[in-house]
Order: structure tokens, then sequence, then C-alpha cells
């Protein structure tokens, strides 16, 4: 759990660095693949890759050794990391607003993770015909958000290829999961999963989708749903086709609370105006600026300036 953590933070970290490159690039389009040829030349994207992929092997190490429905909740924890960091990133003050929606996270998700308490699960005993039964409803769900996504514009198109590509990285965790479960018989039994390729494969389009959702809108329209649609893939996926058994009788209230609370902590704060590239809600900006341009710092005191004689 405590790697998860750390995953959650240098996911946030990369999407930050990522985001930075991504909006000086633009909305690319329907599915423009020159983005990432494009972005690949720009030092402060390669630094953010760097830190996903860093994560993303922390990520594969927590997977492999605790349960996938325990895990994968913990890396909600990206979206307040991202928030915070956000805030300093644009020298935004955050509301009480932002710390309530905090608060409700932090409670909710720790309500949530430790009333389910799953244990158990046998990630390589799924056969066959569930595996593709269930892949093919998930990649199935990724093919309509994207393609309904690439028809609409802007914040709507950041939204819906948000969700894509969170319901991609959960699909990601789950065969990450399988795979790191027959790592323990060495990098050869690894290697040797049709789960560690397919994970490779799904991921590395899920990061092509994240990166097009980047780019279309403002964050506060990526972060919700691909916070959300992650979790939620791989905690039905362990408790349903890899046998985790959670907690039941009062715990499941507690569950279902946490779930509750966490999904509006995350709602809240992914409205934040921090996320609106570091601008307030009620700032608009001179003239002429468009939307999500961060607003020069206001100096503390300016020199005045010399006022020529008219003589």
């Amino acid at each position: 759990m405590l790697l998860a953590v750390v995953a959650a933070c240098l996911n946030a970290a990369g999407d930050l660095l990522q985001r930075g490159s991504t909006r000086k690039e633009g909305d690319p389009g329907s599915g423009s693949v020159s983005l990432l040829w494009r972005l690949a030349r720009r030092p402060g994207w390669l630094l953010g890759v760097g830190a996903s992929v860093t994560g993303l092997g922390v990520h594969v190490v927590a997977l492999s050794i605790g349960q996938l429905a325990a895990v994968q909740p913990l890396l909600v924890l990206e979206l307040p990391v991202a928030v915070v960091a956000s805030s300093s990133w644009f020298g935004v003050r955050l509301s009480r607003q932002d710390w309530v929606a905090v608060a409700l996270l932090a409670v909710g998700l720790a309500a949530f993770v430790f009333g389910l308490s799953p244990r158990g699960g046998r990630p390589t005993g799924v056969s066959g015909g569930t595996w593709a039964a269930g892949l093919a409803v998930l990649l199935g769900l990724v093919v309509v958000l994207a393609g309904v996504g690439w028809r609409c514009r802007q914040d709507l198109r950041a939204a819906l290829l948000g969700v894509a590509a969170g319901v991609g990285y959960g699909a990601t965790a789950v065969l990450f999961s399988t795979a790191g479960a027959s790592a323990a018989h060495g990098l050869a039994a690894l290697l040797g999963t049709w789960e560690a390729y397919g994970a490779a494969a799904v991921g590395l389009a899920s990061f092509y989708l994240l990166q097009n959702s980047l780019s279309a809108g403002l964050l506060v329209a990526t972060e919700p749903g691909l916070t959300l649609a992650n979790p939620l893939v791989a905690v039905t996926w362990g408790l349903a086709v890899f046998g985790e058994q959670a907690r039941t009788g009062p715990w499941l209230v507690v569950s279902i609370t946490g779930g509750m609370l966490l999904v509006a902590g995350v709602v809240l704060l992914g409205r934040s105006p921090v996320l609106s590239d570091g601008r307030s809600s009620d700032d608009e900006g001179p003239p002429g600026e468009g939307r999500g341009t961060p607003r020069r710092p206001a100096m503390a005191e300016e020199e005045p300036r010399a006022v020529a004689d008219p003589s």
C-alpha cells in the first residue's frame, strides 16, 4: 500500500509535467499521432514521461505483492497531490472548498479500503474464456468512449478521452496484477505470460488517449473521469473475476459510505479552479487572452515610469 501511494505521487508529477507541454501544442484534432512526435522534443514532457514510467514500475511491484482491490484505489491520491502541486506551480491559493474536498477524499478513501480489506484471490486461475469476455467488454468501452470523444471538442473531448484512458489503465492494472503474480517464479516466467505483453499494449494505448485528453482541454475536465474509472474497473475485476474476498456485514456499510465520500471528494476537487491551468473561476484575464492562459504574476511594487517633459 505504501508503494501504491508512492506510485500515485509519481503519476501526479508526471501528469503535471506532461500537461505543461501538451497545452503548448493546443488541440491536435481527431486522434493526432504526430502529437507524440512533437511532444518528444520537449524536455519537460520527457521528464513527465520518466516520472510516469517510474510510477508504473512501482505500481506493478505493489500489484504483484498485494490485492488488486486494495492497491488500485490508492491511486486516487494522484488527484489531491496534483491539485496541491498545481496550486504551488501556478501560485494560486487553495480555497476552503478545495480543502474540504481533499478531506472528503482522504476520509472516504481510508474508509473504503479499510472497510473492504480484500484478501485471497487467484489472478492466475482465470479461464481463457473469462479473460476474453472481460477484456472485450473493457476494450469495447474504451473504443466507444474514444470514438465519441474525438467527435466532440475541447473540454468534453478531454473528459471522454480521460474516462477512456482511465478504463484502459484499469485494464492495464488487471493484466499487470496477473503478470506480477507469475514473477514469483522468476523473470522468465514473467516474460512468458501473455498478460505482460497485453498490459504493455493496453497501457501504451491508454497513454496515447491521455496525451490527447490533456491536449484537448483543461485538467479539470480530464482528472475526475481518469481518477474514478481506473480503480472502479480494477476493484470490480478483483472481486468479481479474481475472487478476492471483501469483508461483509457492518464493514460493507463502511465501504459503501467511504466510496460515496470518495466520489464526492473527487467530483468536488475535480471542479477546483486550480486545475483550470491555475486560474480561479472569476479570472477573466485581459481581452484576447485565451482560456487557461496563466496570469502574469502581479509585482509587489513597480518602479514609477519616467514621464517625458512635454517642453
